[in-house]
């Protein structure tokens, strides 16, 4: 079943949105709505018509299942962020990242 709880999908819009770096008006723009329209979908306060659902999904390259969710699944914006700066970063920016990850990592451990 598609998400019900319109601030759960309006942040899913935002954060997907985000790790486009679109902003609200860019996106606005691609799928034909003006920003304050994006803003209230965001905000929780309208749901998107189901036209606009399926262009928004488009715009910003979201496969549908992410908004077919399990109501104890929790959203986390976090990850996707930095799953989206992995999957676009060569080979020698990942040695970087992990050479300066895992040194981080163990001290926060010990915290």
């Amino acid at each position: 079943m598609l998400e019900t709880d319109k601030k759960v999908l309006g942040q899913k819009i935002k954060m997907y949105r985000k790790i486009k770096k679109y902003t609200q008006s860019e996106l606005a723009e691609l799928v034909g709505l003006n920003e304050k329209q994006i803003s209230r979908i965001e905000a929780g306060q309208n749901y998107p018509t189901y036209q606009t659902f399926v262009k928004l999904i488009d715009a910003l390259d979201i496969n549908i299942s992410e908004f077919l969710i399990d109501d104890n699944v929790k959203f986390n914006y976090l990850e996707k962020e930095l799953m989206s700066i992995i999957k676009s970063s060569s080979e020698r920016e990942l040695k970087f990242f992990l050479d300066v990850i895992k040194p981080i990592k163990k001290n926060l451990r010990s915290l």
